[in-house]
Parts: C-alpha cells; sequence; structure tokens
C-alpha cells in the first residue's frame, strides 16, 4: 500500500533500511568470512590463534547495531510519523530472522567441542619426548583434528543465507520506502492514522 507522505518522512524511514545493510554487509559477513578463514588456517596462524576474537568483535558491533534499532522503533512508535515508525519497526522485526540464524551457527559450531581428543592422554603419550618433540606432537595432532574445522565451514552456511537473504530484504524495503510504500503485514498489525491518504499507486504529499 502506497501512502500520501513527504519526502523528509521517506528519507527518514530509509535510513532504518540503510542502517540494516550496513549492519548486514559490514559485522555479519565479516564474522562469517572470519569464521570461515579461522577454519581453513593453520594451527599456529594468527588468525587461527584468534579467530574466535576475530569473529565475536563484529558479533557483538552487530548486536549493538540491533539494540539501538530496537530502542530507536519503540521511540519512533511514539514520537515519529507513523510512515517513519512503521519502517523502523519493520527493521527491527526482521533481526528476529538473524538472531536465529546466530542461534543455529552456534549450535552447528558447538558441535566441535564435543568428541574431541583427550588432552590428558596426548599428555601422557608424550610426557617422555624431549619438549621439542612434544610440541611438534600436539601440532600434529591439532593439524590432523579436522573436526572444528569440518563444524565451522557447515556453521557458517546458516549465517550467510539469512544475510545475503536480509540483504536482498532490506534493499526491498528501501525501495519501498523510498516510493511511501509498506507491506499490507506491517498497515495490519500497526494501522495508519485514519486522516492519511492511501491508495495502490504511489502518491504524493499534499503540501497545502
Amino acid at each position: 500500500m502506497f501512502y500520501a507522505v513527504d519526502d523528509l518522512q521517506r528519507r527518514k524511514a530509509k535510513s532504518a533500511h540503510e542502517l540494516a545493510m550496513v549492519n548486514l554487509l559490514l559485522f555479519n559477513l565479516l564474522a562469517g568470512v572470519a569464521l570461515l578463514a579461522g577454519s581453513m588456517a593453520e594451527s599456529y596462524s594468527v588468525i587461527a590463534r584468534y579467530k574466535w576474537a576475530f569473529v565475536a568483535v563484529p558479533l557483538m558491533l552487530s548486536m549493538l547495531v540491533m539494540l539501538f534499532t530496537w530502542v530507536r522503533a519503540r521511540r519512533a512508535t511514539h514520537s515519529a510519523p507513523w510512515f517513519v515508525a512503521a519502517h523502523w519497526r519493520l527493521a527491527a522485526g526482521r533481526y528476529r530472522i538473524l538472531l536465529i540464524a546466530y542461534l543455529v551457527s552456534a549450535a552447528v559450531v558447538s558441535l566441535a567441542f564435543f568428541g574431541g581428543n583427550d588432552q590428558s592422554d596426548l599428555e601422557r603419550r608424550i610426557a617422555d619426548l624431549p619438549p621439542a618433540l612434544q610440541e611438534m606432537e600436539r601440532h600434529k595432532l591439532e593439524s590432523q583434528d579436522m573436526r572444528g574445522a569440518i563444524w565451522a565451514r557447515i556453521g557458517v552456511v546458516p549465517l550467510l543465507l539469512t544475510v545475503m537473504g536480509l540483504l536482498m530484504v532490506e534493499s526491498g524495503g528501501l525501495y519501498q520506502a523510498g516510493r511511501g510504500e509498506l507491506p499490507d503485514a506491517v498497515n495490519a498489525a500497526f494501522p495508519p492514522p485514519p486522516d492519511l491518504a492511501s491508495g495502490e499507486q504511489p502518491l504524493v504529499a499534499d503540501l497545502g
């Protein structure tokens, strides 16, 4: 449905989707790439050593953006024009899909921590070796243990697919906001004011 809203409201409505796209492109894709790179890196490399930090930092920043969006959407409901508030609510609601993707990916990646090599058994086997050989054996076993890498590569798939899907959805939301449009489902959950003109074709706000 299209609504007779002015350019200022359309620009403010677009900002919700612009922020979401920045979050998806900058933080979430970076987290996915970091997880994938960490699963492929050599065990002695800096990437492998700090891979969880490289994944956690962009995810934390992403969640801060989500929190800001939820707060902004709640405030907009009471202080912003209806069309602007509706688009902020729309962008905030879509983050629930991203949170589900986080949980699914985390559940898959966590499987890497079950059924691994017993560290105490390894230490007993190499206890009689010289320190240099002990270190070599540890690196050898780490390189042979592909369990973590496999689960990490599988776990990143739900996240990346969700990010790509949400990018397309938010791109559509950005386009709709620029045309003064909203999905009918949003109108049902957050009805427009009765005096706001609407129609099936793009409308121009009456500035008179």
